[in-house]
């Protein structure tokens, strides 16, 4: 689990890690452009359209995606509502899956350690795209639900988020030995490689 079995060779866990906090910056930056061409000032205010590691990584999100390949950025700060809230939301898992598909894109022609270690960097994108698309706070698909949701919706959410960061890891555990996670993770790679395919890959 996480990228701690890739620790028998170094330079791969070492490559993986930093293309998936790259990953990370990635996911916020795609959020950030979005809510700033709708107007929203406060990503630019705080410096979350620049590639500054310090704005957009957090510790315990970096500790994480080491120890169950699951880790998440400082979230950018927005509050549009309706449809453009939803699409700024959104913009994180199509981040993460742009992250997905530029990894495997190099991993084809760059050597070892550095297509090795893409590689393992890719599936941990394919992995945060399909999770951060579930409705479960403080999620990209619960900021989109809650965006453009019923009255109903949002009081179902707000109760899922006073359960704070233990009961999402909980709700993680679950879906992922559920094997709910993995079939989503093959649909967004399904659709990964169609996209090769279009490009001639």
């Amino acid at each position: 689990m996480g990228l701690l079995p890739l620790l028998n060779d170094p330079s791969v866990f070492l490559v993986a890690f930093a293309f998936a906090a790259l990953g990370l910056v990635i996911h916020n930056l795609f959020q950030a452009f979005w809510a700033d061409r709708y107007g929203e000032t406060a990503p630019r205010r705080y410096g979350f359209l620049s590639l500054d590691p310090r704005v957009h990584l957090e510790p315990f999100g970096l500790i994480l995606l080491l120890l169950l390949g699951f880790g998440w950025p400082r979230f950018v700060p927005t509050n549009l509502p309706g449809r453009k809230g939803a699409a700024v939301a959104l913009m994180g898992p199509l981040g993460f899956f742009f992250a997905a598909f530029l990894y495997g894109l190099l991993a084809r022609f760059l050597p070892y350690p550095f297509g090795e270690g893409l590689f393992a960097a890719q599936r941990l994108m394919l992995l945060h795209a399909a999770i951060y698309l579930f409705p479960v706070p403080p999620l990209d698909g619960a900021k989109a639900l809650y965006a453009v949701g019923s009255l109903e919706a949002r009081r179902f959410l707000d109760r899922l988020a006073a359960y704070g960061p233990l009961g999402f890891i909980l709700i993680f555990l679950v879906l992922s030995f559920t094997g709910v996670t993995a079939s989503v993770v093959q649909g967004l790679s399904g659709l990964l490689s169609a996209v090769y395919r279009v490009f001639g890959l």
